[in-house]
């Protein structure tokens, strides 16, 4: 008896101590559903892990374009410590893998596309956690996708634009701090993804 009761505590304390965050979002082009974002912050004693997947396909002129991607952040005690991107299209020529490690107390060893380089810069908040909280107050944040910090600036109360390197801007959108609306700007157009 003692020894059920033992494992049952045990159990429960497991169980409690990991708490899992789910948010969903419809992508749009021009007003109709090409795909979806599935976007998870898993935390269990004092490590976090979030996650971003996405899935779209569309047809433009007849041409069918494929793009899926991920976006997986590992904190510990609310500093970054790795993380992995990858976007693959089937077209190609817009794909992206990407790899980041802390590898000392402000240093990163980051690979993107083969290419090497090192970050020497502590990393507490990325993109990713733009779909977990409102990013009030800051400037920059670490994208694993570019592997490198972007500019982020307060448009209006609840809106911020996030600022890449290729001109492929995103605009968040919240509504008491959670995040319903993004929108990205494209060779092709706007693509919107919308909290369901």
């Amino acid at each position: 008896m003692k020894t059920n009761l033992l494992i049952l505590f045990i159990a429960l304390t497991i169980t409690s101590s990991a708490q899992k965050v789910e948010a969903n979002f419809e992508v749009q082009f021009k007003g109709k559903g090409i795909g979806t974002l599935h976007a998870v912050d898993e935390k269990k004693e004092g490590s976090s892990l979030k996650d971003i997947r996405t899935q779209t396909d569309v047809k433009i002129i007849a041409m069918s374009i494929h793009v899926e991607s991920e976006v997986e952040s590992h904190y510990q005690d609310g500093v970054f410590v790795r993380g992995t991107s990858y976007r693959e299209a089937n077209r190609g020529a817009e794909d992206i893998h990407a790899h980041v490690n802390k590898v000392g107390e402000r240093k990163y060893e980051r690979v993107r596309n083969g290419e090497k380089s090192v970050i020497e810069e502590l990393i507490t908040t990325c993109v990713v956690d733009l779909f977990f909280a409102e990013p009030k107050g800051i400037e920059k944040v670490f994208s694993n996708m570019y592997a490198e910090f972007l500019k982020i600036e307060e448009l209006s109360p609840g809106k911020y634009k996030l600022i890449t390197p290729d001109n492929k801007d995103s605009y968040y959108t919240y509504r008491a701090g959670q995040l319903v609306m993004v929108e990205t700007d494209t060779p092709l157009g706007t693509v919107v993804s919308r909290r369901i």
